[in-house]
């Protein structure tokens, strides 16, 4: 695994290290289980929905990890503490070691698209390949690496993944919502990966009375497309403006521009709620 870290400062199985050792990222395996929260004025958010997909994932290898919430938020108050970062995000990654296992929390980068792409829609490839497990965050398998390839050899800034039956299932690094005859819908929740995000959009959709229907992509189908978005927890609600040689008008579809400020809101809320908590005296 290549160093992603944004500083030198990290949490290395609990203990807080300024100058970790420059082969500790080697000894990361392609098997580790990893999760990625935005810190938006020093809240992370949807911190606990982040840490039960971790738990799941490593469950669903047959592990079971003792790592509480509260150690987690210390570890990521301390690195705040440390660094004056606020506005970037935390990876967490988990290690099975053969001797002990290994749990790093540092900050990385937020790769965050341009405004441009909120108001044009991003253009995105399709790429023939799956997650053989879709419902475990591993930090790479072997398609992955070669779809993020083709992705940015392109210019793209999502590669969507398509099954041996040619249905678009998620992309890379994201999940996939999309209108088609009046109907929002998204691919089926199992066979993607159950993005946090993704949950929340759902959820917000219900709140404001727009039904999803949970139905498969064909690719032979994009034409038909009246709007499509993809999610993720750096990128929220971003409209797909292409599908490889297809032009969607997403980014002023009013559906998908109701999603987007509707989740825009309930991040706002979210952080205000914590803020206050934080500020409220013992």
């Amino acid at each position: 695994m290549k160093c992603d870290a944004a500083s030198s400062l990290l949490f290395v199985n609990g203990e807080l290290l300024s100058a970790p050792d420059a082969k500790l990222f080697d000894r990361i395996g392609g098997d580790s289980v990893y999760e990625v929260i935005k810190l938006l004025r020093g809240i992370p958010l949807f911190f606990e929905d982040h840490m039960d997909r971790l738990r799941r994932s490593i469950a669903l290898l047959g592990i079971k990890i003792d790592i509480s919430n509260r150690r987690v938020r210390t570890e990521i108050s301390c690195l705040m503490e440390k660094t004056g970062c606020r506005n970037i995000n935390v990876k967490l990654v988990w290690y099975p070691a053969v001797e002990k296992s290994i749990f790093l929390t540092y900050f990385i980068q937020q790769d965050i698209p341009a405004r441009e792409a909120y108001q044009q829609g991003v253009h995105t490839i399709l790429f023939n390949g799956e997650r053989k497990n879709p419902h475990v965050k591993a930090i790479k398998t072997s398609f992955r690496e070669r779809a993020t390839t083709s992705r940015d050899a392109s210019g793209a800034y999502e590669a969507l993944l398509v099954d041996s039956n040619g249905h678009i299932s998620e992309g890379t690094r994201s999940n996939i919502f999309y209108l088609i005859d009046n109907q929002l819908c998204t691919p089926p929740s199992g066979s993607v990966l159950l993005g946090v995000t993704r949950q929340h959009v759902m959820s917000i959709c219900r709140e404001i009375g727009i039904k999803i229907r949970q139905r498969k992509l064909h690719r032979e189908d994009l034409n038909l497309l009246e709007g499509a978005f993809i999610t993720g927890t750096t990128i929220d609600v971003l409209p797909i403006g292409s599908i490889e040689h297809v032009k969607i008008a997403s980014a002023s579809h009013p559906t998908i521009e109701s999603i987007a400020q509707a989740f825009d809101r309930h991040v706002a809320e979210i952080v205000e709620k914590n803020t206050r908590n934080i500020r409220r005296p013992i």
